[in-house]
């Protein structure tokens, strides 16, 4: 059923824009079609891998952004038969995903400090900690 929502929104932008306004329609369209096109395929094999191998569709992960990147392309190809602006709404996903990759990756990575020589390793790191720790303890005991 949702393959039917994916065949029947580019059959509508393809038939209403492309063919309905085709004085209008520039290769953007047509490319518009591909890029949606592709953006289907992908979703759609990746979350056939899901089901096929016994997994829950509707879990957290990849899984749950191949449903949102499904759901938002079904949008802006619905709206976008209204006006060529909502193609803008599929700048959104790029733009997250630059957000998630700077936050969890790329910064803690370059911003990790780096192991200062002759500190050991991380037992002897943690034995020391916790020796300090102690001597804390002991200091606001008196």
């Amino acid at each position: 059923q949702h393959a039917l929502a994916m065949v029947l929104a580019t059959l509508l932008f393809a038939g209403y824009r492309l063919w309905r306004h085709a004085a209008t329609a520039s290769w953007l369209h047509w490319g518009s079609v591909v890029i949606t096109t592709v953006v289907y395929g992908v979703c759609y094999k990746l979350l056939a891998a899901q089901a096929s191998s016994g997994g829950e569709l509707f879990q957290k992960g990849l899984v749950e952004y191949c449903w949102d990147m499904v759901w938002i392309t079904l949008f802006v190809q619905v709206a976008s038969c209204a006006s060529d602006w909502f193609w803008l709404i599929y700048l959104i996903p790029p733009c997250v995903g630059a957000y998630y990759a700077w936050t969890l990756v790329i910064y803690p990575w370059i911003s990790k400090p780096d192991n200062v020589p002759g500190e050991g390793d991380d037992a002897a790191a943690s034995k020391k900690r916790a020796k300090m720790e102690r001597q804390m303890r002991r200091a606001k005991g008196k």
